[in-house]
């Protein structure tokens, strides 16, 4: 969720909240158009402004993702094809009923994807997915925490379900395992990417960082995977090691691993080629 929508689903929830809890509170304890202009921004004069609604659905939230009583429709949200529901159950186990609820009516929630190279997989997911839309319920806490706040997104034309890279499981690609950095060491940009060969990098930051240390934490993971490694040329400011290893087709894949820098940043990049290429 956007951090506009984020915060118009806040100031919804103060209004339902009260409205939910006392019968002499209004929505006009804290008026529709002041909320959305507390959350607009310049350049958006041509989108809708959002609508919101107290004690139904908010317009176009699916009533087969209405969970059933005991729970209540509190009120909810329209900001363009993001649709916001909040729900309240005193029983306070809304939300794994609201996710179950979505599992029954054919939702999934994403499997990790996975990593490769020097960049993370993704996941755990939060969210569910069915076709081009995700459906998430986030329990609230604090003063609000019988309410489930539920969005519900639709994008058009296109799927939402995270699925793993498809080069990484192409046989005419090499899989590049996942490659995790030594402990206390941080990780800032990194890169990669499937075309004429396999490449990954990444940067990295801490102390009394030695390239050839580095570079023998991640050749244990490749030689752990399977590689095959020769042996490394290593200085003071770089260090390289040539692999070999095989595709999922059993053709021959050479390349190199290096770390150049020292001190309190290094580069870490792997290379790889078809052999022969």
């Amino acid at each position: 969720m956007s951090l506009r929508a984020r915060i118009a689903s806040a100031s919804l929830v103060v209004i339902i909240a009260a409205c939910a809890t006392s019968p002499h509170v209004t929505t006009m304890s804290l008026p529709a158009p002041l909320v959305t202009a507390l959350i607009s921004d310049r350049g958006t004069a041509t989108r809708p402004a959002p609508a919101y609604v107290v004690s139904s659905l908010p317009p176009r939230y699916p009533l087969a993702l209405v969970p059933s009583k005991p729970a209540i429709i509190v009120g909810g949200m329209t900001n363009g094809d993001e649709i916001v529901a909040v729900f309240a159950d005193s029983t306070r186990r809304l939300a794994a009923v609201l996710e179950e609820l979505f599992v029954s009516r054919g939702f999934t929630r994403p499997a990790p994807t996975p990593g490769s190279g020097f960049m993370r997989g993704g996941g755990p997911y939060t969210f569910f997915c069915l076709d081009s839309a995700t459906i998430a319920a986030e329990p609230l806490t604090g003063a609000n925490r019988s309410l489930v706040r539920v969005t519900y997104r639709v994008v058009r034309g296109q799927r939402m379900c995270p699925t793993a890279d498809p080069s990484w499981s192409d046989n005419a690609q090499l899989h590049i395992p996942e490659l995790t950095p030594p402990a206390g060491v941080r990780v800032g940009i990194s890169r990669g990417g499937n075309g004429e060969g396999a490449s990954s990098s990444t940067e990295l930051s801490g102390t009394d960082l030695v390239p050839a240390s580095i570079l023998a934490h991640y050749a244990a993971q490749l030689s752990a995977a399977g590689w095959t490694a020769s042996a490394p040329a290593i200085s003071e400011r770089v260090a390289a090691e040539y692999f070999s290893a095989k595709d999922a087709r059993g053709i021959a894949w050479d390349g190199v691993l290096m770390a150049v820098g020292n001190g309190t940043a290094v580069t870490a990049s792997l290379s790889m080629h078809v052999r022969g290429k």
